[in-house]
């Protein structure tokens, strides 16, 4: 798809992979009690990005996450990220319940993680946990099958296309989302691409002209609140080969 043909007839076609060289990702984040600071709306509040990349420690705080195909809790969990020259990766891990287990690839961005497949609770029984040198960097809370992560990090040869934000809050109280940036190749501090303030609505913002990120820009979505609040975001990219 030539970059100058873009828009909003090619949604479902991008969707069903029937436009050359383009894809989409949807990222949506959740955080529990967010306070009157910026926190990253995920499951950790914060989020860790590695300088360079290793194998990932996965474990959870429940014995029942064991990996036992008769079991209760979680089996597998697929991770989602980059590896050290930023090219997706994905690699599915067994649990071990409270020991943890490790990756064979080494990551240095992790931006998803799912449960595959679990025991008769059909989702994981307790927080899971993923770490890269000793830096916690995702986790699935228990029972939601998956991360809460409203950040991403665009890949090496890809161009990255934000089309649509979302904000939302629990409460009936002033809140702030901003979505920032920072270009690995380009400097090492974060900018800030868009500050959405509301009180007590939901905001959603779509980009009639979408914001370009180019390769290996790490993006994401904060939050703030008059009083703790859990606050969500996501955010849609489109996703084009920069060669093409």
């Amino acid at each position: 798809m030539a970059r100058n043909s873009y828009n909003t007839d090619n949604f479902l076609n991008i969707a069903r992979g029937r436009i050359p060289f383009t894809s989409h990702i949807n990222k949506f984040g959740y955080n529990f009690a967010v306070g009157s600071t910026y926190q990253v709306i995920c499951d950790l509040g914060t989020h860790n990005y590695p300088t360079s990349a290793g194998v990932v420690s996965v474990v959870s705080a429940s014995t029942a996450d064991d990996g036992d195909p008769g079991g209760t809790g979680a089996r597998t969990v697929e991770i989602q990220g980059l590896d050290g020259d930023y090219n997706p990766l994905i690699e599915t891990v067994t649990m071990n319940g409270t020991s943890a287990v490790t990756t064979t690839n080494s990551f240095i961005r992790l931006f998803r993680m799912r449960v595959v497949s679990a025991g008769t609770g059909l989702v994981n029984a307790g927080n899971i946990t993923a770490s890269i040198g000793g830096a916690d960097t995702a986790k699935i809370l228990a029972d939601k099958g998956q991360t809460l992560m409203a950040v991403y990090t665009v890949p090496a040869g890809k161009d990255a296309f934000l089309i649509k934000f979302q904000g939302t809050l629990s409460k009936n109280q002033e809140a702030n989302f901003r979505l920032r940036i920072k270009e690995i190749d380009d400097g090492t501090s974060y900018n800030v691409k868009g500050i959405f303030g509301t009180f007590a609505n939901s905001i959603t913002y779509d980009y009639p002209i979408p914001l370009k990120f180019k390769e290996k820009t790490d993006i994401e979505v904060q939050g703030k609140a008059g009083a703790t609040s859990e606050m969500g975001a996501l955010f849609d990219l489109i996703l084009i080969d920069n060669t093409k």
